[in-house]
């Protein structure tokens, strides 16, 4: 082998290059563009891909890096990732860890002040086949709340009405304990002058 191909072997081992297209079906994989070359479809590399597996396609013209075993572009595995001017990081700040999607939705985890906050999607779905639990002291909902289920409460009910009231419908049934309004506990309460059966009709003194 002589001293120029040597020079290009090692020359290709490690290349800086841009995605030129993308393939998302089995198996995936993308073609980079380096210097005035466009390799063949080549593998990318996944954060896992194993028992745990993860699915974070590269975008067309992100930067990335070829590995190429031997110095061969036909072995290149491309590694993602490598910001730019054109497509900067998310973040600047020491303090998070942000992911931001195409749509703008982000995801932003700031450990300076313990603050995990979400925005930009437009809805949230989790699905568990047992159970769901929140754990926290105070948890508030900005906005209206259905529940389709049973509605169960362990340590009271309190609130207030707003610019809807309060108004319940169908069969509303209190089982134990006593049930008051403004004070006056409903049936404890008696009209003085009515007897058991008696009927009130208009013009009745």
């Amino acid at each position: 082998m002589d001293t120029a191909e040597l020079a290009r072997l090692l020359e290709n081992l490690i290349r800086l290059g841009t995605v030129a297209e993308v393939r998302h079906t089995a198996p995936p994989a993308v073609r980079v563009r380096t210097g005035g070359l466009t390799t063949r479809w080549r593998p990318w590399i996944e954060q896992r891909a194993g028992k745990t597996r993860t699915w974070n396609p590269p975008s067309l013209g992100e930067q990335v890096v070829l590995f190429c075993p031997s110095g061969d572009l036909a072995n290149a595995v491309i590694l993602c990732g490598v910001p730019t001017d054109a497509a900067d990081v998310p973040s600047h700040d020491p303090n998070q860890t942000v992911t931001l999607y195409p749509d703008g939705a982000q995801v932003t985890y700031d450990h300076g002040a313990g603050l995990l906050s979400v925005k930009g999607v437009q809805t949230v779905f989790v699905e568990a086949s047992t159970s769901v639990l929140v754990k926290c002291p105070d948890t508030m909902f900005d906005g209206n709340v259905t529940v389709k289920g049973l509605l169960s409460f362990m340590n009271g009910l309190a609130g207030q009405g707003g610019e809807n009231g309060n108004v319940i419908q169908g069969d509303l049934t209190h089982q134990g304990g006593k049930l008051s309004s403004n004070g006056v506990v409903v049936h404890d309460h008696g009209h003085g002058g009515i007897k058991p059966g008696d009927a009130w009709t208009e013009g009745t003194k």
